[in-house]
């Protein structure tokens, strides 16, 4: 991997852990989206020179591949990188890693620039020599544009709470990661692992907007969710989960 890439080491913290003592799906989502803002901030291009501007980067689309979740205690290296931009879309991929060498997680994600109106912005009208952008692939392929909603009822609509709210006063992206862990209940979490898992952020969600979980199971393990919103119906996030039996 060239020079273009930014890596940090973290050693695996017992807050972060689920029941089976591992890294939970919402901690490493979490830590991507950290590695991704201490990237373009060492470029000078993060929160608060985009704050400045009153301009903000958005997350669109973000698929891992699970090989296995990391453990208590485990060190392990986070690798991030940016790629050239297509049309307003700035992809984005990642890599976790073992001390050894093992590649326990996979992951590309498509950002975009926006301005207060909402309006995408080109990172180059910002910045025009951007000089720390590859074209290495993470996964062979870039993130999924997952094009039909989930069929079947809606969960009990929840309250989107303060402690979903992040720095932009909006529901955090890794929210939905821990709002689609919930919709299965602990049995079906013992006995299976995430594999796989694409989200496609459609509109966001603020405080005090209650929401509720649509989940589909497409073929064996494999589920597409919808999240809805209870006071009109919109579709904000959608999602595929794939699991293993274990």
């Amino acid at each position: 991997m060239d020079t273009f890439d930014y890596s940090e080491w973290l050693d695996i913290p017992s807050y972060a852990l689920d029941g089976k003592l591992l890294a939970t799906p919402t901690f490493i989502f979490n830590i991507l989206q950290n590695i991704a803002d201490n990237h373009v901030n060492k470029h000078d291009i993060g929160w608060q020179f985009m704050n400045r501007m009153n301009m903000f980067w958005a997350i669109s689309k973000m698929d891992m591949e699970i090989g296995r979740r990391p453990q208590w205690r485990e060190r392990v290296k986070l690798t991030t990188w940016g790629k050239g931009r297509n049309h307003l879309i700035q992809p984005r991929d990642y890599l976790i890693e073992t001390e050894d060498g093992e590649v326990l997680v996979r992951a590309t994600s498509n950002w975009v620039i926006l301005d207060a109106e909402g309006k995408p912005r080109f990172l180059e009208e910002l910045v025009p020599d951007i000089r720390f952008l590859c074209e290495n692939n993470a996964l062979d392929r870039p993130a999924k544009r997952l094009r039909v909603p989930a069929k079947g009822s809606a969960s009990e609509y929840k309250a989107v709470d303060f402690a979903n709210i992040d720095m932009n006063r909006h529901a955090n992206n890794s929210a939905y990661v821990t709002w689609l862990m919930n919709a299965f209940d602990i049995d079906y979490h013992d006995n299976h692992e995430l594999a796989a898992l694409s989200v496609n952020y459609l509109q966001q969600t603020h405080y005090t907007d209650r929401y509720a979980v649509v989940k589909e199971e497409i073929a064996p393990n494999d589920f597409l969710v919808s999240m809805i919103t209870e006071k009109d119906g919109r579709e904000v996030c959608r999602l595929q989960a794939t699991f293993r039996e274990v």
